[in-house]
């Protein structure tokens, strides 16, 4: 069950989503300046040293944990060629449906991410509405609701195939 793709891939896009929030906060603390003249323009941005190390330990490992995630997406498509999988396909991978089985586990886990996100958004709105908070904290809202989904739909088909593994 662990080697299974549809189990390996909300754990994915949770690291992606937890190694864009620390190039959030690396490029939320970013001196700016934009000079104009008759000469032209310039732009420069001054990173501190905490967010420097922050941006270049994330975009590191965001690199190498996308050559692995392509390796194991390159060995998912030749053990099931009939199942191949793109990194740049539209459809979500979550909804790979092989079978009547793997439908209804998606849908169910599909029927609590749209269940969570029904009470999250609204309350998410009306925090942002009523507290005037950076951009910073909108992002990492975004960011954990994102999270939040690939963990809702992670557990949801844990259990059922682990259910099904036990049987």
């Amino acid at each position: 069950m662990k080697k299974d793709i549809r189990v390996q891939y909300p754990l994915w896009q949770m690291a992606f989503i937890v190694l864009f929030g620390f190039v959030a906060f690396s490029i939320i603390g970013v001196s700016k300046e934009f000079n104009h003249n008759s000469e032209g323009f310039s732009y420069s941005l001054e990173f501190n040293p905490v967010e420097s190390i922050f941006l270049l330990g994330a975009l590191f490992i965001s690199l190498i944990a996308g050559l692995i995630f392509t390796r194991k997406i390159s060995i998912h498509n030749k053990q099931h060629p009939d199942q191949k999988l793109s990194m740049w396909q539209i459809k979500p991978i979550e909804f790979l449906e092989q079978d009547e089985g793997m439908t209804h586990i998606t849908r169910r886990a599909a029927q609590k991410v749209y269940t969570f996100f029904v009470w999250a958004l609204p309350f998410f709105a009306v925090i942002f509405m009523i507290f005037e908070l950076p951009r910073f904290w909108v992002i990492i809202g975004i960011l954990f609701l994102a999270l939040m989904q690939y963990l809702i739909y992670y557990l949801e088909i844990r259990k059922h195939l682990k259910e099904d593994e036990e049987s």
